[in-house]
């Protein structure tokens, strides 16, 4: 197991991400937390003229997927295959001060795993939420007909409400902290449209019912207005993609602190889409919906609707740091995107949104050579990262892994 102990940070810059103002802070971090600082003895680091702040989120991931796979190999693979190379993908994620990820759909809830893993201190990785299996109808988004995963099993078909209060409850007995519902269409698959529905109001209120009953949020894959606005007044906690949103829908999502995670990468970085050679119908579709997806963004903001980052795309760590330059591309200010990055992860992931770094906040953190206010790319070599509260990856974590006080 991996241990640490109490950790004394000196002379960093903390970057609120508030305001966008540095300020000089002095941090001890001790059993996972940020604590006041009372003299009691631990390792010490002197971060004079760096940059800290809480650490990136990604609230939007398939660590081990391998997205449209044109040579077909995850068809084939079985299930350590792909928990390996999600492991690795946390990895790196991490070392690129990526210290939170929510896993929306993994196969046979191989990111639950991971996640207890890291909790535990048994490995040293991210903090991980996760949704296990999403839910999907028959010819739902996530089918990829008459291709099918032949050794392990993802998505979740349901049909009719009996079917969708099943899956929700069986996601919940192994331990799930999201319900991941695939709402509508996307890029996916040849037979869908970005904004058609594909649940029935009977199959929505079904998953609403329970997971409301329960306490457990739901996440839905979504790109057209109606069903966001349905699914935000049955208290939905996040919007994906959110590609086609209009107005109304924007205005319902403020009023019922429903959050919208864009992934605007999937439709703007289109060096990236022909690079992979996305299937033509796909890399159409993303070109069409790019301009309404980048105003749909425009009208949550100028809404109120709180907004926090995921690529939906790996590896992880370098997708997200190209998302947050795609936000500012899509009309984020930095701030915003710095906020939504971070703290906004922290927050809809139930962590608290502080953004000082106040004591009994959790100890997930970064430290940084620049400010990433002055430039993004300060974000992607962090010289310590902490997840957990525990040293994780940067060069100066290298004497700190393993130390006791």
């Amino acid at each position: 197991m991996s241990t640490a102990g109490p950790l004394r940070i000196r002379g960093a810059s903390w970057l609120d991400v508030a305001t966008g103002e540095p300020a000089r802070c002095d941090l001890l971090v001790d059993d996972g937390m940020i604590e006041r600082d009372d003299g009691r003895q631990a390792a010490t680091v002197d971060a004079s003229g760096m940059t800290a702040m809480y650490g990136l989120w990604d609230c939007h991931s398939h660590p081990g997927g391998l997205m449209y796979d044109n040579a077909g190999v995850g068809f084939f693979e079985g299930l350590p295959d792909r928990t390996i190379r999600a492991g690795e993908n946390f990895a790196g994620a991490v070392a690129a001060g990526v210290t939170g990820v929510r896993c929306l759909s993994e196969g046979d809830e191989l990111d639950l795993a991971w996640g207890r893993a890291y909790a535990a201190g048994t490995s040293l990785g991210p903090r991980v939420t996760g949704a296990g299996r999403a839910l999907r109808t028959t010819a739902g988004h996530g089918t990829c007909f008459p291709r099918y995963y032949t050794r392990m099993n993802l998505e979740l078909t349901c049909d009719g409400p009996d079917d969708m209060a099943r899956a929700v409850r069986r996601q919940l007995e192994r331990g799930a902290q999201w319900i991941k519902i695939m709402l509508t269409g996307g890029l996916y698959s040849p037979h869908e449209t970005c904004d058609g529905g594909q649940f029935t109001d009977a199959e929505l209120d079904a998953v609403m019912d329970v997971a409301n009953q329960r306490g457990i949020p739901v996440a839905a894959h979504c790109g057209g207005s109606e069903p966001a606005i349905a699914f935000s007044q049955r208290g939905g906690r996040s919007v994906e993609h959110g590609y086609m949103l209009n107005e109304e829908a924007a205005a319902v999502m403020a009023a019922n602190g429903t959050w919208l995670v864009p992934t605007v990468g999937v439709t703007h970085d289109q060096e990236y889409i022909e690079a992979e050679e996305w299937p033509k119908h796909a890399a159409e579709r993303s070109r069409e919906v790019l301009p309404g997806h980048a105003e749909a963004l425009k009208m949550c903001i100028a809404a109120g609707v709180r907004i926090a980052t995921g690529a939906d795309l790996n590896p992880i760590g370098e997708r997200l740091h190209r998302e947050l330059e795609m936000l500012e591309r899509a009309g984020m200010d930095r701030r915003s995107v710095l906020h939504a990055a971070s703290v906004g992860g922290r927050a809809l992931n139930g962590f608290g949104g502080a953004t000082a770094a106040v004591p009994g906040a959790a100890a997930d953190l970064i430290l940084l050579e620049g400010n990433p206010m002055d430039s993004l790319q300060a974000l992607r070599k962090p010289r310590l990262v902490i997840t957990h509260g525990r040293p994780a990856a940067g060069e100066m974590a290298r004497g700190l892994i393993g130390d006791s006080p």
